[in-house]
């Protein structure tokens, strides 16, 4: 009886092959994209510092976080920021092995103007400066009329490919879309255009 079952289920399997097979010979699957404007929404200026330790050979007098914390923002003043907006970024320090010894704080801006006046502030006890770049989220609209382009652009692809074969393509089966509404920008690769992707299977005709 279970010869009879084991024969049964290879002949079923060896008549399905052919139906997936022909299955898979009669879609075509292409990706269809479109070029997406990525806005600026702010600037994250993060600032850290370190206590000074007193120096006799490098002529360095000991400044405590508060002292730098008060110069800093004595120099910000000048540059028309006030150090008061800034936010301490207390998680950061907790974990940083550094608790006693060094601050952290951020500035969020949408001016590139400030950015550049923050950046630009050198002093002794002021060990890094960095900038975060925040992009503006894309709504669902924004997201369907991108959508609609990478489809237009994957229906041509797809057609232009089907001709070669002598093949007319006929409804859409399958759509992958992984884009999401957080948008990433790359300060390293401003220049290099940012796309809106998507996966399109077409029926074969």
């Amino acid at each position: 009886m279970n010869v009879v079952r084991k024969v049964s289920t290879t002949l079923l399997l060896i008549c399905l092959i052919p139906v997936f097979g022909q299955e898979q010979k009669n879609t075509i699957t292409v990706t269809g994209e479109c070029i997406k404007n990525i806005e600026i929404e702010k600037f994250i200026v993060n600032v850290e510092f370190n206590e000074i330790v007193a120096d006799a050979y490098q002529n360095l007098e000991a400044q405590s976080l508060k002292e730098l914390q008060l110069q800093f923002s004595t120099m910000l003043q000048k540059q028309g920021i006030n150090f008061d907006k800034f936010e301490e970024k207390k998680l950061y320090r907790i974990t940083s092995g550094q608790y006693r010894t060094a601050s952290y704080f951020f500035y969020a801006t949408s001016a590139v103007e400030e950015v550049e006046k923050i950046v630009s502030i050198k002093m002794k006890g002021l060990r890094n400066t960095w900038v975060d770049v925040v992009a503006k989220e894309k709504t669902n609209q924004e997201l369907a009329e991108l959508h609609k382009r990478a489809l237009a652009d994957a229906q041509e692809r797809a057609l232009l490919i089907a001709n070669v074969s002598n093949k007319k393509i006929g409804n859409i089966t399958y759509i992958e879309d992984v884009n999401y509404k957080y948008q990433y920008i790359s300060s390293s690769k401003e220049k290099e255009p940012a796309k809106y992707y998507i996966k399109v299977t077409f029926g074969l005709e």
